[in-house]
């Protein structure tokens, strides 16, 4: 392997671990944000975690799927 592509299977896979990590980030805050307004709103079924958990991901997922179309470019 020569060093130019060192350089870009190191460069995509901090790409990858970043946008790993920020998919991460994402659900935790809005899964912590539906837990929140489920204990605020005294819910007894979790809708505001599970909806806003769901949400998270796809976000995350979107977030994720553009990085893969932006390396590909």
């Amino acid at each position: 392997m020569s060093s130019s592509e060192n350089k870009k299977n190191q460069k995509a896979l901090i790409r990858f671990s970043s946008a790993g990590i920020q998919m991460g980030v994402i659900i935790g805050l809005f899964t912590w944000l539906g837990t929140y307004l489920d204990e605020k709103y005294n819910n007894t079924t979790a809708y505001w975690t599970v909806g806003l958990s769901l949400l998270g991901v796809i976000i995350g997922l979107v977030i994720v799927i553009r990085e893969v179309i932006r390396m590909q470019k």
